[in-house]
Order: structure tokens, then sequence, then C-alpha cells
């Protein structure tokens, strides 16, 4: 290869990223990026609905069975435990947002550390965690049934620090 070859590929290759910027720039100039302001549909099961109906007949011990086969794989449940890979939930309820220290939070609950897990901030999260805190680390799609997010969330109340 000679050196007038490499200096045309050279050329090549740099105007092809100059030309896809360029289309880029004048791309995003053009169609703006907006978000619609109602979605155009909703999956069902998803929807925020107020849990203090359900609160009012939720069974702590159906909840313990939930919370274990749901959240133990990452969640410690018991006082004074170390955190999994994600943090402990003894005591949750009624504590502030992102606030045991030492547990590195997702830049998307960190934000909201002036904000206390209140019973219907935790069914809201329940339903489902990317869209009350996008860009969280947790991996659960959701729950569905507001019944069983309220059972949980009455066996969250049982837990102690």
């Amino acid at each position: 290869m000679d050196s007038v070859f490499l200096n045309k590929a050279a050329a090549a290759v740099l105007l092809s990223i100059a030309t896809a910027w360029i289309c880029s720039a004048v791309g995003s100039t053009v169609v703006p990026i907006t978000a619609p302001a109602k979605p155009a549909f909703s999956v069902p099961g998803t929807e925020n609905v107020p849990i203090a109906p359900y609160m009012a007949h939720a069974d702590a011990d159906h909840g313990e069975e939930l919370a274990h086969q749901i959240c133990s794989s990452c969640h410690a449940l018991v006082s004074a435990a170390s955190d999994g890979v994600g943090p402990n939930l003894a005591g949750v309820a009624g504590r502030p947002r992102a606030s045991i220290t030492g547990y590195a939070y997702s830049s998307a609950l960190a934000g909201q550390k002036a904000h206390v897990w209140s019973d219907q901030a935790l069914s809201d999260w329940l339903t489902s965690p990317a869209r009350f805190a996008p860009g969280t680390r947790m991996s659960l799609v959701g729950i569905s049934s507001p019944a069983q997010r309220a059972d949980i969330i009455a066996y969250l109340h049982t837990l102690a620090e």
C-alpha cells in the first residue's frame, strides 16, 4: 500500500463521519424530539391505583410468602442483614427513599431523597419500578395485582429496622 491509497482511505473515513454528523444535526433540528401529551395506549394492570382500599384487607402472612418469592433473591428482609443486590427492606415502610448509608443507589432513586416510602409510593414502585423511577437498576417488571402489592406492603410494615 502506498501513501496515496492511505490518504484516500483516511479522507473517505473522515468525510463519512462528517457527513453522518451533519445529517444527524440537520435531522434533529428539522424533526424535534417530542413526547406525546397522552400515551397512545396503556398496558392493563400498570395503572397507579389508590392502594388504601386494598390495605384495609391486606394479609401480611400472604405478603411474607410473596416477598420471599419475589423480593428475597435481591433484598435482605431481616434487620441488620447486609444489603444484597438491592438494599435491605427492613424498615423500608415510612423510611426516606435512598437513605441507607453505604448502598450505591441509582441516580433515579438518589434524586428522590426528599420523599418517603409511603404505602402509595411503595405500591406505585411495585407496579412498575422502571416507570416510577426511569433509569433504576431494579429488574422487577412489576406486580399487576393491587391486592398482592397491598399484602407485600403489609408485610413490609412488620419488618423492623
